[in-house]
């Protein structure tokens, strides 16, 4: 049987395992930097193209952020 063990600290309980908790928070933290990052420069991209170039693509430019959004997180 396994058994949490807790302990009062000054910014409340801290549990047995807490340093894997802190790393995946961290990791968390970067993976969704790393996300939005890469977001903006897909947006940044498509709006370098030309009203032409979107129109040969069937875009328009009030399509952009969805299509980056998509590009990136698929959704």
């Amino acid at each position: 049987m396994t058994t949490a063990i807790a302990a009062k600290s000054g910014a409340g309980f801290l549990l047995a395992g807490a340093e894997r908790t802190a790393g995946t928070l961290a990791e968390t933290i970067s993976g969704k930097w790393t996300g939005y990052r890469t977001y903006r420069a897909t947006l940044a991209e498509l709006k370098r193209l030309t009203t032409r170039q979107l129109n040969d693509a069937g875009l328009s430019r009030a399509d952009l952020r969805r299509i980056a959004f998509e590009a990136v997180y698929g959704r």
